[in-house]
């Protein structure tokens, strides 16, 4: 005779039961992992070009204001979105908030492991905040990876609106990535 399923495992709306925490501290984890980079590295920038005053100091033509501002703005948006959608209550709603984190880990993944290898093989002079770069990459690499496994977890128990998210997401990273790097 089959098993019946658990009945504690269902809310009173007949949804299954998903853990949402583990995914949620990652989310945090590589948002805070992020910030922490960019802060080192912004303030690493700044000091080389005090150090360094003249025509020839920047590093290329400088990027238009509203690219910086998309470039911040549409992972931070998709971020509260995805946190939001993880606080639902309906089954399709938490698994389209774990493949719009799914597909945001998996770019944020992708810049720490470019971004460490940048730093350890391509810069020309020493920065001294090497270290606190390097340990924000490698949290952001733990939590990325940590978001991934997570969100497959729960985009398992809906594929269909995981992968919609996760589409729509990759869609919108994909755009603003290449009008990051066209400019």
């Amino acid at each position: 005779m089959a098993a019946l399923p658990n009945q504690n495992s269902f809310d009173s709306n007949g949804n299954r039961h998903i853990p949402k925490h583990g995914i949620r501290i990652a989310l945090h984890l590589s948002l805070l992992a992020a910030c922490a980079f960019w802060f080192f590295a912004f303030i690493s920038d700044k000091q080389w070009h005090e150090r360094n005053p003249g025509p020839g100091a920047g590093s290329g033509p400088a990027m238009p204001l509203w690219i910086s501002i998309l470039s911040v703005a549409v992972p931070f948006v998709l971020y509260l979105l995805s946190v939001l959608l993880l606080s639902a209550r309906s089954e399709e709603l938490i698994a389209a908030g774990a493949g719009i984190a799914a597909v945001i880990s998996l770019f944020g993944f992708m810049l720490s492991v470019m971004a460490s290898l940048g730093i350890v093989f391509l810069s020309f002079s020493p920065s001294p905040y090497f270290v606190p770069m390097e340990i924000s990459l490698l949290a952001l690499f733990v939590g990325s990876a940590w978001t991934i496994v997570s969100a497959f977890r729960i985009g398992k128990v809906t594929w269909g609106a995981f992968l919609l998210a996760a589409g729509g997401t990759f869609i919108s990273l994909a755009i603003c990535v290449h009008e990051a790097m066209s400019h």
